[in-house]
């Protein structure tokens, strides 16, 4: 699965993330608390095996009646009793198809049932349950045309992940139960009717209906489960393998934005086929993508999509290779997953950290290597923001109390850093082979970490315990610190490595196989090393002091770097290091010194690096530098930058300074032609801008509306950062539920808990019951980000309404309004709008301050030099 607000979180956080890896939940500080209860995979004494799903579906009326007939099968002698998930059905009515006499009992969230005869091991029951469902709380989504906007896509489809289907579907909703599937599926005939598995057929009603048979052969867990019904627009992309391919949105987009954007889907398949060495698994591969679906999901041969992924030829320009990546990881799913499925939660990172992995294996094999390395950096510091700043945590374990906790950076991009670090630590051809393996030998079986572990030590010949206890079972990561001091007279190098997350002798070192390098007269060279303690020193001879000397110059193991060797060194690594990270690393070092010189250098790199994710990543360094060399570098770039996936972490690091030079850059790029996300952050940055913001053209720019809400919600955001009540109005106008610009709506709500919280305490207050009132938005993405905004703004008297509003939903997202809950229980939501005002005035001080002494030296060395 991949998540869509994640990837706007990466992007608003400085690029931290191009893939679609993380599903980020809201978080009150820590993973588990003491008592958090332990999670298992349930008895299956009586076991599903076969789902027949026969519903009508009602888009109109918003609801789905009929029968979910269950075959199940005895795994012993004795049983009697099968709990079903079944939340909010009306009418139900349980029957034995073949007379086998049973009583039930529903309480509202199960369906009981007892037959009155024990089965045998062996044997086979087809259990029949009746009943309906009206606007479900989660599982089953519908939208329609309605007053406010008529031109609102007419659908119905499911989305599950990871225990929601039991809101629709009768079933043991969890992943250890995997049965195959039939769909019998009747819906208006004007719409389109998708579901998992082949078409077996298609047949018209008298009543202006049709109904659809889809069957899938191979077994799914109900979390895979998916159907998709409306009113679609189609590509047909030919076969692959004899299987067919085909994309399919609404009609807000056309069957030209469907090829461009999932065009590459073919290819992909191909790929992965042979890099995995397995046919594909399924009989179709199917797409399709829908409004405010929220990322993109794995269904088995019909994987689901958010349509801000549908690309028009502008928004093309700056997420192509991101939709190519989540294409990639959404397809992985259909080996790591769908084909092998995880047993229970605990185990989800031999789905996601696998899926996250082969979006970095396919900018290695099919884009170049650079990319390839500079994905990983950023999904290793990605996972590094959530395990310092927020929790670290076991990749496995069983300590949650939702399994929707488990969807976060650690389980996608810190999973996905560890199969590299252990691929690296067996070879390729040992690797990929026991991959490969892996694959074969569990297809359609449910895994376990440990099964994974064994087939790859059948393959190496190593025991794998020790590396798999320290990466998987285990919280946190190698945080590396590097010394290196060079004697003239011994000709020796001495680089001293540090493991510092080792707080004291009890904290357990890391093993790491790794490499150190260092440049001779432009040669490279490298020593393996092997890391086991808190200190090491490695003495090496060299015939003379090195160019560049580096830790782990080939990015074998996850660790968290800080090395810095001198300005001379970092200089002549950031403009002559072969691999992409070097450079990174040598820029981030450069300016952290806070020198003039070495800014300067960075910022001369810049002009000349091609790479755009060093681009990126200097401008991400100059942004935070609070120094004036940096600001007028920025300045520059913004008048020249003409890379559409450069130019809004551009505009976004030039937005971190206050400052009138940028202010007007801002304007006049705007006054030009730039793609969606480039001018969203170009207006955002103009926002921060304070006085010199121009309020009026802010104003005007959230009154407009563009394809995606991009633009519009980046002037809204914009409005917020200028922290003046006359961005208050505009705001408030466009959440009304009929403003113009329906996909800004989202973007108003974070909008209005930023702006509301700097406002006195009446403009403050209103503003937190307008986000209170949202709580009831038709729009669940309205409803979600309102959760999220009332724990950033001071409202206290928010807590009743959110209690009230968590338990309307499931229980993956209670967690998030707990959190919020406990936040402003607590009261950790003070205004903070002096304190940011007076540290924004200082830095602009601080930055006054050093240009007059940067002149008071440039004088100082003039009369030097006449003397």
């Amino acid at each position: 699965m991949s998540n869509a607000d994640s990837i706007r979180d990466f992007h608003l956080a400085g690029g931290f993330c191009r893939s679609a890896c993380c599903a980020m939940r809201i978080s009150d500080g820590a993973f588990s608390t003491p008592g958090t209860p332990l999670q298992y995979p349930p008895d299956l004494e009586i076991e599903p095996t076969h789902l027949d799903i026969n519903l009508k579906l009602d888009l109109e009326k918003q609801g789905a009646s009929g029968t979910v007939t269950t075959t199940v099968i005895g795994r012993r002698n004795g049983p009697t009793t099968l709990k079903l998930n079944a939340i909010e059905f009306h009418d139900v009515k349980v029957v034995d198809v073949d007379g086998n006499a049973l009583t039930f009992a529903y309480d509202g969230d199960t369906i009981t049932v007892h037959w009155k005869k024990a089965f045998k091991k062996g044997e086979e029951r087809k259990l029949a349950v009746s009943y309906h469902v009206d606007r479900p709380a989660s599982g089953l989504f519908f939208s329609k045309p309605d007053k406010e906007y008529p031109k609102l896509a007419w659908y119905v489809a499911t989305d599950h992940e990871t225990e929601r289907a039991r809101y629709w579907l009768p079933c043991i909703d969890l992943p250890n139960v995997r049965t195959t599937l039939e769909f019998r599926l009747t819906a208006d005939k004007r719409f389109t009717i998708l579901a998992n598995g082949k078409l077996m057929g298609e047949k018209e009603n008298k009543n202006g209906t049709k109904t659809a048979h889809w069957k899938l052969e191979q077994r799914c867990p109900s979390y895979l489960v998916c159907f998709a019904i409306g009113d679609f627009v189609r590509y047909d992309d030919g076969e692959f393998e004899g299987r067919p391919v085909a994309y399919f949105t609404s009609k807000e987009f056309t069957a030209a934005d469907l090829k461009r954007s999932f065009g590459t889907t073919k290819k992909i398949l191909a790929w992965m086929t042979k890099r995995l060495k397995m046919g594909f698994p399924f009989p179709k591969y199917y797409q399709f993508a829908l409004p405010f679906w929220g990322g993109a999901m794995e269904n088995i041969s019909l994987v689901s999509w958010d349509d801000s992924f549908v690309l028009d030829e502008t928004s093309a320009l700056e997420w192509a290779s991101l939709v190519d990546a989540i294409n990639v990881h959404e397809m992985a799913h259909s080996y790591f997953g769908d084909a092998v499925v995880c047993r229970d939660y605990a185990h989800a990172w031999l789905k996601e950290s696998w899926a996250t992995y082969m979006e970095t294996c396919w900018l290695e094999d099919e884009v170049s290597r650079d990319e390839q390395t500079y994905e990983l950096y950023l999904k290793a510091h990605g996972y590094f923001a959530e395990a310092d700043g927020v929790y670290a945590r076991a990749i496995v374990t069983r300590e949650f109390k939702s399994s929707w906790e488990m969807y976060d950076r650690h389980l996608y991009p810190g999973g996905a850093c560890r199969l590299h670090t252990l691929r690296n630590e067996l070879g390729d051809e040992v690797f990929w082979s026991a991959v490969s393996d892996y694959l074969h030998r569990y297809d359609g079986k449910v895994v376990e970490t440990e099964d994974f572990r064994r087939v790859m030590e059948e393959h190496s010949g190593r025991s794998l315990v020790k590396f798999f206890d320290q990466w998987f079972y285990r919280p946190g990561y190698p945080n590396i610190k590097v010394t290196f001091e060079y004697d003239t007279k011994k000709k020796t190098g001495t680089f001293t490595v540090e493991q510092q997350q080792m707080k004291d002798d009890k904290d357990r070192p890391f093993e790491l196989h790794t490499e150190l390098g260092w440049t001779i007269g432009g040669k490279e060279h490298t020593q393996a090393i092997t890391i086991d303690s808190k200190k090491h020193e490695f003495t090496i001879p060299m015939a003379s002091d090195p160019e560049q000397v580096r830790f782990d110059p080939n990015w074998k193991v996850l660790h968290k770097l800080e090395f810095n060797p001198g300005d001379e060194r970092l200089k002549r690594q950031l403009s002559g290091a072969k691999d992409v990270v070097g450079r990174i690393l040598a820029a981030h070092e450069l300016v952290k010194t806070g020198k003039r010189s070495n800014v300067e250098a960075v910022v001369a790199a810049y002009k000349k690096e091609k790479f755009w994710g060093a681009r990126n990543q200097f401008i991400f360094a100059l942004g935070h530098a609070n120094h004036n060399t940096a600001l007028e570098g920025l300045t520059d770039f913004i008048a020249s930058e003409k890379d559409p996936m450069v130019m809004e972490h551009l505009f976004r690091a030039a937005g971190k300074y206050r400052d009138k030079g940028i202010a007007a850059a801002l304007e006049k790029r705007l006054k030009g032609d730039l793609p969606y996300r480039a001018k969203m952050a170009a207006l955002e940055a103009l926002g921060h801008q304070g006085d010199d913001a121009p309020l009026a053209m802010l104003v005007k720019e959230a009154g407009k509306t563009d394809p995606y809400g991009t633009v519009q919600g980046g002037a809204l955001r914009a409005l917020a950062a200028t922290h003046k009540r006359e961005g208050l109005a505009p705001i408030l106008a466009a959440l009304e539920y009929s403003a113009k610009g329906y996909r800004a709506r989202q973007h108003a709500v974070t909008a209005l808990a930023e702006l509301g919280n700097m406002l006195e305490r009446p403009e403050r207050r209103r503003a937190a019951d307008r986000l209170i009132e949202l709580l009831r938005d038709p729009v669940r993405r309205v409803r979600g980000n309102a959760v999220a905004a009332l724990r950033s703004i001071e409202a206290p008297h928010a807590a009743g309404p959110l209690e009230a509003y968590r338990h309307t939903l499931p229980l993956q997202d209670q967690v998030g309004v707990e959190a919020t809950l406990k936040a402003i229980r607590s009261g950790d939501n003070p205004k903070i709008s002096g304190l940011e005002k007076q540290f924004a005035d200082l830095q602009e001080k601080y930055r006054g301050l050093e240009e007059r002494l940067t002149k008071m030296e440039k004088k100082t060395g003039a009369k030097g030099r006449k003397q």
